[in-house]
């Protein structure tokens, strides 16, 4: 089994659970802070599209998110209270679906080289030490912390998990 198999599939797993989070987002949402310091529904679903599209690049494939999208939600970025800044929330979501649906399949697809090569983040080098377990990380750990933030920012919101 590919190194990167069970991170993939955890993956999966946590997206298709997303779905009730994601269900119901609407633009009026992408820039409300409802308590002080909580990221905006808008930034954490852009964060999550251009990080997994950052660990689709280390996989070798070409980016999905518009370039101009890394000013607005990179790591280190603040979320923005103008909601006209971000992109409309349905193409958030359905990148964000298209970078983790793509960034599964690369994942474990990657070589014995490609994963042990030094971590391209250095920020996190100190604990994950080469492009795999980055990797790995970014399909499980980052996906999970950020969900985990949408639903605080949901229930903070008064707006409630949906059920489909």
């Amino acid at each position: 089994m590919h190194l990167l198999t069970l991170p993939a599939n955890q993956c999966g797993h946590q997206l298709a659970s997303a779905a009730l989070l994601f269900h119901g987002l609407t633009n009026a949402h992408r820039a409300l802070e409802p308590v002080p310091g909580l990221k905006t529904a808008g930034w954490v679903l852009g964060h999550l599209a251009v990080t997994g599209d950052f660990a689709r690049k280390v996989c070798g494939r070409p980016a999905i998110c518009p370039k101009a999208w890394r000013a607005l939600f990179n790591p280190g970025t603040q979320p923005s209270h103008d909601a006209a800044q971000y992109p409309p929330m349905a193409d958030l979501i359905e990148t964000l679906q298209r970078v983790y649906t793509d960034l599964r399949d690369a994942a474990t697809q990657l070589d014995d080289d490609a994963l042990s090569a030094p971590n391209p983040f250095p920020p996190s080098g100190r604990h994950l030490k080469n492009a795999g377990e980055f990797v790995g990380y970014l399909l499980t750990g980052h996906l999970g912390y950020h969900l985990g933030q949408l639903q605080a920012w949901r229930a903070a919101a008064g707006v409630p998990r949906e059920t489909l």
